[in-house]
């Protein structure tokens, strides 16, 4: 699928850089183009080359767009044939005015990066048309430099589904990134690929919708126990924090999350993986016709109705996507694993995955989360929702590691039943303990739960009391009648 090079999408200082060794080549998978963009070595459009007296040669451009139309000079001697760089075909010259008429060059330089990878064959040369007396001779045609995507070139996630790292280079409107259709705003690009998960977090009572976003040629690797078991040792023993089963996204991933109220978008929020350690995210305001959302520089509060919507600062994003529960959260097999309507029909969203090629092996099953509003016993859906609402940050390497709240960790080790609160112990409104078999009153976690401001948790993007998760966590610490 040929796409337009995307806003900002462009290199110079100030950007991170990535390493990158694949040359960029469009694919499509299952029906679905997943695109990425290299900048680094990559050189813009060459200008349009004029015809005229000895024109400089340009560089080599490889995998480039077409090139521009060439011009005969308005007036002057025949001139060399000027090279621009191999892309697209040349575009057909035009007769000058003057001059005896030049030969117009190849195609001129390749676009950035070959725009996902689009090869142009070498432009063939076409002779300019004669016409007029001579004169002054006519400018050489500038051509790109490589269009390849050289190492260190900085890293998209699809045509144009990113914002620049570099601030004053990020669009400002939702409809220029890329990640949605700029004629609709409330569609997704063609290139996304929706998904949703099995237990969700809590948001204040809004719906969502979830996107992911995969550079092309690159895989996702899921963590896997069995294949390598030292990654699944405790994080004091060398092990990696992120639950077995995390789906570790490749540089140029991007996730997109729209928030509506009352079926209103609100907020869509864009979360960047930009270089092996660094994520970045961005939130963008809905306007009131939804229509389009702006990029907000910092966070922000708004009423809708009779609540606050919270929208977050880019700091404060990444305090929720910790490092410690692997930064992109939703996208697990456990969580993933589950049907999802697409287009074209229902389909399982791991087969989904696997047919389109995303994995780099073949990821052994994981039992999905239960729902925390399905069928399944009290214990197991309390537990998930803990798992999805609490663990990203009360879990070994992540904010507060001297809580284990992950829905795999057995209740014993979660340092939860009648353990004295390790917080603001000042304030006396405050349980003395976290969970207290059978007595959610005077359990720190239900407390923290009900609370609406004070000692809430959580502590970011919520205002508003989640009415059936903490009907079901006071029903577990209930169903608890003594501590193992």
């Amino acid at each position: 699928m040929e796409r337009a090079t995307p806003t900002g999408a462009k290199c110079g200082a100030g950007y991170t850089f990535a390493p990158m060794q694949t040359r960029v080549a469009a694919s499509r998978l299952a029906g679905l183009s997943l695109i990425l963009i290299g900048c680094g070595g990559g050189g813009s459009s060459g200008g349009a080359p004029h015809s005229g007296s000895a024109g400089s040669p340009g560089s080599s451009g490889t995998a480039g767009m077409a090139g521009g139309t060439p011009l005969a000079g308005s007036s002057g001697g025949s001139g060399m044939a000027t090279q621009g760089g191999s892309g697209g075909s040349g575009g057909a010259p035009v007769a000058g005015t003057g001059g005896d008429g030049g030969h117009a060059g190849a195609g001129a330089g390749g676009a950035i990066g070959g725009l996902g990878g689009m090869s142009g064959s070498a432009g063939a040369n076409s002779a300019g048309a004669a016409s007029g007396a001579s004169g002054t001779s006519g400018a050489s045609g500038t051509s790109g430099a490589s269009g390849t995507a050289g190492a260190g070139g900085l890293v998209y996630s699809g045509p144009g589904c990113s914002v620049p790292v570099r601030e004053n280079d990020e669009p400002m409107l939702l409809s220029q990134t890329g990640c949605v259709d700029p004629t609709d705003p409330t569609k997704a690009a063609s290139t996304l690929v929706p998904y949703d998960v099995n237990s969700p977090l809590w948001s204040d009572g809004a719906a969502k919708e979830r996107y992911l976003s995969l550079p092309t040629g690159t895989k996702i690797h899921v963590k896997d126990c069995s294949a390598e078991p030292d990654t699944c040792k405790s994080v004091d023993d060398g092990g990696t924090a992120e639950d077995e089963g995390h789906w570790d996204l490749p540089v140029g991933t991007t996730l997109v999350k729209v928030f509506l109220l009352a079926g209103a978008r609100i907020e869509t929020r864009l979360l960047m993986r930009v270089t092996d350690t660094q994520w970045r995210g961005y939130s963008y305001e809905w306007n009131e016709a939804g229509t389009d959302a702006t990029l907000l520089p910092d966070q922000k509060d708004k009423v809708f109705g009779a609540q606050t919507w919270h929208y977050p600062s880019r700091s404060q994003c990444l305090a929720c996507h910790t490092e410690g529960a692997g930064r992109s959260l939703g996208p697990t097999t456990a969580q993933m694993n589950r049907d999802y309507t697409y287009a074209g029909g229902s389909m399982n969203q791991l087969d989904k995955f696997e047919a389109l090629g995303a994995f780099d092996h073949v990821p052994p099953r994981i039992a999905p989360y239960p729902s925390p509003s399905g069928n399944a016993d009290v214990d197991a859906r309390a537990r998930s929702y803990l798992h999805a609402n609490c663990a990203i940050c009360h879990r070994p390497g992540a904010t507060v590691s001297d809580m284990d709240l992950r829905f795999e960790t057995p209740f014993a080790d979660m340092a939860l039943c009648n353990q004295v609160i390790t917080a603001n112990e000042d304030d006396l409104t405050l349980p003395r303990m976290r969970l207290v078999p059978g007595d959610p009153t005077n359990s720190s976690l239900s407390y923290r739960m009900h609370a609406s401001t004070g000692q809430r948790m959580p502590k970011l993007g919520s205002n508003v009391v989640d009415a059936d998760g903490t009907a079901l966590i006071d029903q577990w610490i209930t169903s608890i009648t003594s501590c193992p």
